[in-house]
């Protein structure tokens, strides 16, 4: 009788092991098929972006069109000819006739340095005007697979009980890859500023939400961050929302309670790199220390500098009443920070108000001043003649945005939760919060929501499909060590273990919504309105694709 109960009971061990087992194989078929199925998607839609932004090159051949598009070529032709010192110096007589224009030190030469130097070095069996003809197309598909990047840093698991990532890559991609937002500047012959531009700001952003990742060396990359930021200072102007988004968001962490040595190391090198670099642009100089519209970046800078020399200061009198086996009083800290930064306040207000009885400050730009007053009373005859300047309509964002007006706030809010607990996840929430207020004020700028709007997009539709299938194929669900190795890394090291696993079994948020409103989460009824829930949203996938 003992012998057939352990009989029974082995068999039951081996029964339970040959499900794991097979499971096990399933999943890892699962995940194979998964990445090849990405990787291809991937190419595709890298194919794609790049194949409609040649239209108008299949149709016309290969001619620059509009107007800043033919000045932009002059100058590189010249570059090409003549060399980077005689570019610096030339003065253009033919322009602004019979005035003249100093090109070298009133243009962003970005562009022209990256012409040239993809026909020398790259394509040098192309002529000059096919490089400055393709190079829209060719930033068009990058733009597209680092906006990807950037929405993968982002929302990188985020996700409880699926995997996401991949799909979240790759929606993004394919949205990134049509959005007329972006499709307007990124079509081939149009060399304009702007079709290599936002490729840099999307690097700059994908680059310094990487520096944030959990890990001993990741603020490494915010050097990366700081040297793409530069090549966005050469290439357009937009380069000041750059940097003030940078330094928004680094102090929304600080508010937020998520300062750390790591925030400091990367926002500190982010900043000193791209701000040295900066000021070697010709057009630029001084600009980031003296115009008004940089200096909250330099206070964010110097904030932060504060901060961490109020940490060093509370660490060495900890420290040191440690050793007489005394604790620090509850309050003093934070009046060790009051008056670190109230000597701190005071010098900066005598010397900012010695700074502009000299003259120092530059002003607010005519463009920057558009954003906050009425487009038609800037004071600038030509800014307030621009039709771009004026607000952006309804109508306006559905044309450039299309369906990512109703698909974006879905990942915003799919985001939202997580702003508090992830640095890289409050900044792409932040950042479709400032662009869609910019935006609103001139429409032009809707082309920085391109990006942005793209991202939340492809959060909504790569987050829904990741969980709809981890509802019909239980074996697509991660184990619990994969799904909460995230959670595990952010987690302090002065936390106790058990402290980690409290915190990494909490329920996800729609267990906690069911259970307040007293469903159990686990119930069989539960588990078949989530496959229906799954089957409907494949069905909306498929339906609306080829539409898309």
């Amino acid at each position: 009788m003992a012998t057939a109960k352990s009989t029974k009971g082995n068999n039951g061990t081996s029964n339970s092991d040959q499900k794991e087992s097979s499971s096990s194989i399933l999943k890892g078929i699962y995940m194979g098929v998964r990445l090849v199925f990405g990787f291809l998607f991937v190419r595709h839609f890298l194919w794609r972006a790049y194949d409609i932004r040649l239209h108008a090159i299949r149709e016309y051949g290969t001619i620059i069109h509009e107007f800043d598009p033919w000045f932009n070529y002059r100058a590189t032709e010249y570059l090409y000819l003549n060399g980077w010192q005689a570019f610096k110096t030339w003065f253009d007589y033919k322009v602004w006739y019979p005035l003249g224009r100093p090109v070298g030190t009133t243009i962003y030469p970005g562009m022209q340095v990256t012409a040239v130097f993809i026909k020398k070095f790259l394509r040098p069996s192309m002529s000059l005007n096919d490089v400055c003809c393709y190079m829209p197309a060719w930033f068009g598909s990058i733009a597209t697979f680092l906006t990807g990047m950037l929405a993968y840093e982002c929302s990188h698991s985020t996700g409880r009980g699926y995997y996401s990532n991949l799909e979240v890559l790759v929606a993004t991609m394919a949205f990134m890859s049509i959005v007329p937002a972006h499709l307007m500047r990124s079509i081939g012959g149009g060399y304009d500023n702007e079709s290599i531009a936002v490729t840099a700001m999307v690097l700059t952003f994908y680059l310094w939400c990487r520096s944030l990742r959990p890990g001993k060396n990741s603020y490494w990359f915010s050097i990366l961050a700081g040297i793409a930021y530069f090549n966005m200072v050469a290439a357009w102007g937009g380069y000041v929302f750059v940097l003030n988004m940078v330094a928004l968001h680094a102090g929304v962490l600080v508010l937020l309670g998520r300062y750390s040595p790591q925030l400091y190391r990367s926002f500190t090198l982010f900043y000193i790199i791209g701000t040295a670099l900066a000021i070697q642009v010709p057009v630029v100089g001084w600009a980031p220390l003296k115009s008004l519209e940089q200096l909250t970046a330099a206070a964010v800078f110097v904030g932060y500098q504060l901060i961490q020399l109020t940490e060093i200061i509370i660490h060495k009198q900890r420290a040191e009443l440690a050793k007489k086996g005394k604790s620090m009083p509850k309050n003093q800290a934070w009046k060790i920070r009051i008056l670190v930064f109230s000597g701190a306040a005071v010098t900066a207000m005598t010397a900012m108000y010695v700074l502009a009885s000299w003259g120092y400050f530059s002003p607010i730009t005519s463009r920057v001043r558009g954003l906050f007053v009425k487009h038609t009373k800037t004071g600038n005859p030509l800014v307030d003649s621009v039709a771009e300047h004026q607000p952006a309509s309804k109508s306006a964002y559905y044309a450039y945005l299309n369906i990512l007006c109703i698909l974006g706030p879905c990942g915003f809010l799919m985001l939202l939760h997580r702003c508090v607990k992830d640095d890289r996840s409050s900044f792409l929430c932040l950042y479709g919060i400032v662009t869609y207020f910019f935006s609103a004020k001139m429409v032009r700028l809707i082309i920085l929501a391109g990006p942005v709007a793209s991202a939340l997009g492809g959060v909504a539709v790569g987050r829904s499909i990741g969980w709809a299938t981890a509802e019909l194929l239980p074996f697509a669900k991660p184990l619990a060590e994969e799904e909460t190795l995230e959670t595990s890394s952010e987690s302090k090291k002065s936390k106790k273990s058990k402290k980690k696993k409290e915190n990494v079994d909490s329920p996800s948020t729609l267990s906690k919504v069911l259970l307040a409103v007293g469903i159990n989460p686990d119930s069989t009824q539960v588990a078949g309105i989530k496959k229906l829930i799954g089957v409907a949203i494949f069905g909306m996938f498929f339906f609306c694709v080829e539409r898309f």
